[in-house]
């Protein structure tokens, strides 16, 4: 990593003197600008698929300048100019100064969140030149715990060759139509040191002997788990294949593995194996004896989006099912597969554009031994660390064996002023049992038993010339199965960013 800090330090200074352009990706920072876009892809304007984040601006913004304004509705001229002008504040600003400071940390990160620590301070440096892109983005922060830590989320460089993007940095992922969380892959944790190879343009491929065309991307990425955990340095690999056969339908396809790391194997020959699904002893023509281990942890799945017009409003219905390794029943599918649903309408609330959703998921997983269900969704027999970074989920928010049903709302006030509303019921660890309660680095990260929580969220932002200002608050309630005491907390949040 030091010699990263050098490299961007160095590209900054010779960088600063070029003529910039935009920040070539976006992130997970910002919810309104991911309604936005869905909105406008949901009427058929945006066509690149738009559910694999950190999402790729150039065909964004390609498709924003081929509409004809005239075929616009309010809701969707208010998009329209929304992107349009965050894509214009990208190109103009390069450094951005961000402090933080919360009474909590954020225990449940979802899209859009600005923090997970209690109290942080960021600097972002960003640039563009034609074959070339940087940010150092470099963060100091306190937790809850009295802990100090700095880091560099969010902080890469990157090369474009042809329709290709190679990057190596700390960028937040998101794989899945969803809004709150992801079974998959979400912001939960913090960002893993990795190289990824992304296709820049969803350039679309045309059916034999037809005149279909449909667009599709893909990326790939093999990062370092380099924090505390049983297994030191585990590598974890992640793909992701993203396409729209039609206008109002949307697919991917995202695998994870765990792989490598301190004393176990990391050839090439591994890794073929991994991609190939052959990874369980015994049950993959893989042979295991005496002190030989399974040689990774995967995990694979599926999503969708379909959108139909109610009333001239669109709605959208998605979901995913997320899998453990493994093999199940006769037809030999992956095992544990995990649901969330959910559904989604473009809106007036009050006479506020709004996109308003309702989601549904379930972690507990049966772990297809007899009498043994839950306590394995994103764990693992030999990389005991599981599906973790850092103490927290690189999926669900929620972590293992939970329940959630979340209704939200994300409106635009104004033109500078927009806000989100979220009522969740979250039944956390409802099989009451944790993998190692005793063992901080093992297990469930959210609850080591059963807690059922009410939770009411709001947040309000709003810009002013090159300020951002963002206010939210947390209420919560928790009950717990085994006839604890009942726990109320408020956490409020304020967020200032300064574009320079």
């Amino acid at each position: 990593m030091k010699k990263l800090i050098s490299i961007f330090i160095t590209l900054t200074i010779f960088m600063l003197h070029q003529n910039t352009q935009a920040d070539p990706w976006v992130n997970t920072s910002n919810i309104y600008l991911k309604a936005n876009i869905q909105l406008l892809a949901d009427t058929g304007h945006i066509i690149t698929p738009v559910t694999t984040y950190p999402l790729m601006w150039h065909d964004i913004i390609r498709d924003i300048k081929n509409i004809e304004l005239n075929n616009l509705t309010p809701n969707q001229l208010n998009a329209y100019h929304y992107i349009k002008y965050q894509f214009q504040l990208a190109s103009k600003n390069q450094i951005r100064i961000k402090a933080q400071t919360s009474k909590n940390d954020n225990r449940f990160v979802t899209f859009g969140d600005t923090f997970r620590d209690k109290n942080s301070i960021q600097v972002q440096f960003s640039m563009v030149a034609d074959n070339f892109a940087a940010k150092l983005s470099p963060s100091f922060s306190n937790s809850r715990n009295d802990t100090n830590s700095s880091n560099f989320e969010e902080s890469y460089i990157a090369a474009f060759i042809g329709n290709w993007v190679i990057s190596l940095g700390k960028q937040n992922r998101w794989y899945g139509p969803t809004w709150d969380t992801s079974l998959s892959l979400s912001n939960n944790a913090s960002p893993i040191p990795a190289i990824a190879l992304t296709r820049k343009s969803a350039e679309p491929f045309t059916i034999p002997f037809t005149k279909v065309d449909i667009p599709w991307t893909v990326t790939t990425f093999m990062g370092k788990m380099d924090d505390s955990r049983i297994v030191k340095n585990t590598l974890l690999w992640g793909f992701r294949l993203n396409l729209k056969p039609f206008k109002n339908l949307e697919l991917g396809v995202t695998r994870l593995a765990q792989w490598g790391g301190k004393g176990r194997e990391q050839s090439l020959s591994t890794f073929g194996d991994i991609l190939i699904g052959k990874t369980n002893c015994g049950i993959d023509g893989v042979v295991c004896e005496g002190n030989t281990l399974n040689p990774a942890n995967q995990q694979a799945g599926y999503d969708l989006r379909y959108t139909m017009n109610i009333f001239d409003f669109p709605l959208s219905f998605y979901g995913q099912k997320f899998a453990e390794d493994g093999k199940e029943g006769t037809l030999q599918y992956l095992t544990k597969a995990q649901p969330q649903l959910g559904f989604d309408l473009h809106l007036n609330v009050f006479g506020k554009p709004s996109t308003v959703y309702i989601e549904w998921a379930d972690s507990l997983a049966d772990c297809g031994e007899r009498d043994k269900i839950g306590n394995c969704y994103y764990e693992h027999s030999n990389y005991e660390t599981g599906m973790r970074y850092e103490g927290r989920a690189i999926g669900s928010s929620y972590d293992n064996d939970a329940k959630t049903y979340v209704i939200g709302t994300i409106s635009q006030l104004d033109i500078n002023t927009h806000m989100t509303t979220r009522l969740r019921y979250l039944d956390l660890n409802y099989d009451n049992q944790d993998k190692a309660p005793n063992n901080s680095i093992i297990g469930n990260t959210v609850s080591s038993i059963a807690e059922q929580v009410w939770i009411i969220s709001a947040s309000i932002q709003h810009d002013k010339q090159n300020w951002r200002f963002t206010l939210g608050t947390d209420i919560s309630r928790s009950t717990y199965t085994d006839k604890l005491p009942n726990s109320n907390d408020l956490n409020i949040s304020l967020t200032i960013e300064y574009n320079l």
